[in-house]
């Protein structure tokens, strides 16, 4: 994950306004006290910012409402980006790194559907955003408050706040706008967020029942048991449990080596809650190569060799990171980006160290991460070079499985089209591409569960598994956050092209995005904690007991993975393993006459 990407994931937002929210319903603050970010009223002080061609804004009388006008924009043509024409103004009041600021306002389109997108910025380069909000409106007036903090301090007139408006030929409303500062003394959790949901949320959605036909179709296989006497009769009424102790689907987490092994409280929890959680994992931090050469290689293979004796797999992450930032590459390697006869040797010998280091304890390795929107190597080499790299790497380490990884392509950005393109760029120049990483790293943009097997469609036609490689949810609404992690796997884990899901942490207290845990500092469990565990090892989790029939037999449907089969006769206790996969199980148990 960029950590140039953190500051946008974070703060960005999607609306998507589709639960309804009565006309004359407010929010339980709007009577505190906070101080007006912007002087004037709505009207006075935003302006129309760009081509007055490409949109239309209009002062109008609003009937049967709280406010009685509102901004009617009407959008003409389609500009080339949606802040080319902007409804915007500055900040009069000055603010700190981490003021609590709350905006709220009215909207409803007009045209069937519209969209804008609300920007909080630093007024110039390099236009720092402490709150981007995609905004989808329909035909009823809807109240929206997002509560939010500034991520730097401005002086008056160095913030910006934008509604963007280049979005094509389409007509809404904004009224009753505010954006108030709370300063120090209180909190962004103090307000509700409002107007926030996502389309198949609701118990009773269609997509439901077609997600379960498809689980049982992809991650259940028939599995029959007979038991017979040392003479091969059968033997009715025999007691059989059956218990599932792994899944064949990949359920992890990124993990962080030193974290791992540390020998504190919070060290043994650590541990434990791995252990009982997951059967896949990532290392977060320790693989990337200047961490690797830097300060973390001896704890990475520790942490490999901890996994292997457990039966835990782990992917590799990554080998190499084409970012701007000083953090993707080691210091000297960036020194050569105008030597690439010198650059490529480094990288050669990169391939060469790590690999060697880990051959066989890695199932998958990423040896692009995020290629879509970071062109470091690509302004060097071309685009071209990472087949090449694809094919030197899998030289190096033939029975590990290559991975492209990026962000941005499940509805919580916009970088699919460009992946897709190198992805087909690569299979085109025979690169040994085995699976595609898909991150899902979501604020309060949610995408719905019916896009999201969509878009998981699209990445599928390449043929080539796919992974949920980074997956969080960073909201305070805990049961929203809850239900859309519920929502996010259902769907996932229905659609036959994904192999698994791999959580970017789980704790509080070492994870990238602390809002977005499953389990607080105090290691109490919150709700999305709960639903995690409550489809992995509830849900989609077999355990049964039963007797033999008349034929010696037990029939079921099981989900694929690992077993402990138990077996009860005579007073005499029988255990066996079984693995169940795609193609089915029949296992015979002889028990004494």
């Amino acid at each position: 994950m960029t950590l140039s990407a953190l500051k946008s994931l974070w703060v960005l937002l999607f609306l998507l306004v589709c639960q309804s929210v009565p006309a004359q319903e407010t929010s339980g603050n709007q009577e505190s006290s906070g101080t007006a970010v912007i002087s004037g009223d709505f009207f006075d002080s935003f302006q129309l910012i760009g081509d007055a061609s490409e949109a239309e804004l209009e002062r109008v009388a609003v009937q049967g409402q709280s406010f009685t006008e509102a901004w009617r924009i009407t959008g003409k043509t389609q500009p080339a980006n949606p802040w080319d024409v902007q409804l915007g103004s500055s900040n009069s009041l000055s603010l700190n790194q981490g003021d609590t600021l709350v905006l709220r306002f009215w909207a409803r389109a007009l045209s069937p559907q519209a969209r804008t997108e609300f920007v909080f910025e630093q007024d110039g380069p390099p236009w720092e955003k402490s709150l981007t909000a995609g905004i989808i409106l329909d035909q009823t007036w809807r109240e929206v408050q997002i509560p939010f903090q500034t991520l730097r301090a401005f002086a008056p007139g160095q913030a910006s706040a934008l509604f963007r408006l280049g979005y094509g030929e389409q007509s809404f409303e904004l009224a009753n706008f505010s954006l108030e500062s709370f300063a120090n003394t209180r909190a962004v959790t103090d307000f509700p967020t409002l107007g926030f949901s996502y389309h198949g949320r609701e118990a009773d959605a269609p997509w439901r029942q077609e997600a379960e036909k498809r689980i049982d179709e992809i991650r259940k296989a028939d599995l029959e048991i007979r038991v017979v006497d040392s003479q091969g009769n059968p033997v009715e009424g025999v007691r059989l449990e059956l218990d599932q102790s792994r899944h064949d689907f990949a359920f992890g987490s990124a993990v962080d080596a030193e974290r791992l092994f540390s020998q504190d409280a919070d060290g043994e929890r650590y541990r434990q809650t791995i252990d009982e959680l997951f059967n896949w994992v990532v290392l977060e931090n320790d693989l990337k190569w200047p961490v690797w050469e830097c300060c973390r290689r001896e704890l990475a293979l520790k942490a490999l060799d901890y996994f292997a004796e457990r039966g835990v797999k782990v992917r590799g992450h990554n080998l190499l990171w084409p970012c701007y930032e000083d953090y993707c590459l080691p210091q000297d390697a960036a020194n050569l980006l105008n030597q690439p006869e010198a650059l490529q040797a480094r990288i050669s010998e990169h391939f060469s160290d790590i690999l060697s280091a880990t051959q066989g304890k890695l199932v998958h390795w990423d040896v692009i991460n995020e290629p879509s929107a970071n062109k470091r190597l690509a302004d060097v080499y071309g685009e071209d070079q990472m087949a090449e790299w694809f094919k030197q790497v899998k030289g190096l380490e033939p029975h590990t499985q290559l991975y492209l990884n990026d962000y941005g392509n499940l509805g919580e950005g916009t970088l699919d089209v460009e992946f897709k393109r190198i992805i087909s760029r690569m299979q085109e120049l025979g690169a040994p591409l085995e699976g595609i990483g898909l991150q899902g790293h979501f604020g309060w943009q949610l995408t719905p569960p019916e896009e999201l097997y969509e878009r998981l469609d699209s990445f599928a036609q390449f043929g080539l598994p796919l992974m949920i490689t980074e997956f969080d949810v960073t909201i305070t609404d805990e049961q929203l956050q809850a239900d859309y992690l519920r929502d996010f796997f259902t769907i996932a884990f229905s659609h036959p092209a994904v192999d698994g899901i791999l959580m970017w942490g789980f704790w509080e207290g070492q994870h990238w995005m602390p809002e977005a845990a499953l389990y607080r500092s105090d290691w109490s469990a919150k709700a999305n904690a709960h639903a995690y565990q409550d489809l992995v090892f509830n849900t989609w989790r077999t355990k049964e007991a039963a007797l033999t029939d008349s034929t010696g037999g037990y029939k079921t449907r099981a989900f694929l993975g690992d077993y402990y089969l138990r077996i009860s006769h005579n007073d005499v206790l029988l255990e066996q393993t079984i693995h169940l996969d795609k193609a089915g199980q029949s296992v015979i148990i002889v028990v004494a006459n």
